[in-house]
């Protein structure tokens, strides 16, 4: 559930961060899947680092 909410919140913010961009910019093309392709990696890493910070006490 924390990776969805996670992947929600980084498309939100990887979205209004590619949409201001693009503004300043001059408003060309806007590119959703740029959002999209960054949330997932974004997610992934907070998963990634997840697995490596937790304490091998609590993997068991």
């Amino acid at each position: 559930m924390k990776y969805i909410v996670t992947f929600i919140w980084a498309l939100m913010l990887t979205q209004m961060v590619n949409f201001i961009l693009n503004s300043l910019q001059g408003g060309g093309t806007f590119y959703f899947e740029l959002g999209i392709i960054l949330a997932v990696l974004i997610t992934l890493t907070m998963y990634i680092l997840d697995l490596m910070l937790k304490n091998p006490d609590e993997a068991k």
